[in-house]
């Protein structure tokens, strides 16, 4: 399976779908998902509600790490239902393509909310920011980066 495919899957399977019985709690009190398939292993780890920060590692067979990804975001203070900017999050979570394989579609509307993905790059190095717009008022935001890792030729 390409590494692409992979990506696709294991978000799908993670935090947009809510996990399938895939979340867990880690000792550090960070929570989150891990997937292993196809010779492949995902771990996605994220610490706090709102604010949040995290990481995704994906490991290959031979358990080095090939791709990273880290985030950071919020519901901006002034809106008082987090919960309702999170599931709309997942919705768009759920709608990654190839194109756009690092959180969501390049946009989507439903009722008064909008979602706007705006990301540079490749699998190999990207970055991006994410917000959500209620009556046309941003009142989230998203940053992340990451790319391929190459295994340490001095190790």
């Amino acid at each position: 399976m390409a590494l692409i495919d992979f990506i696709l899957k294991a978000k799908l399977s993670g935090y947009a779908s809510g996990g399938e019985g895939q979340k867990r709690a880690f000792d550090d009190g960070a929570r989150g998902f891990e997937i292993a398939a196809d010779g492949y292993r995902y771990l996605d780890r994220y610490y706090g509600f709102n604010p949040f920060s995290g990481a995704e590692h994906i490991y290959d067979a031979d358990a080095s790490l090939i791709w990273t990804m880290n985030y950071y975001g919020e519901v901006l203070p002034e809106h008082s239902a987090p919960e309702k900017i999170y599931a709309f999050l997942r919705e768009a979570m759920l709608l990654i393509t190839p194109e756009y394989p690092f959180r969501g579609p390049s946009e989507l509307k439903q009722g008064h909310l909008q979602y706007e993905n705006i990301q540079h790059g490749t699998l190999d190095s990207f970055h991006g920011v994410e917000s959500i717009y209620e009556k046309g008022e941003r009142v989230y935001f998203l940053f992340y980066h990451g790319g391929r890792m190459i295994k340490n030729i001095y190790q």
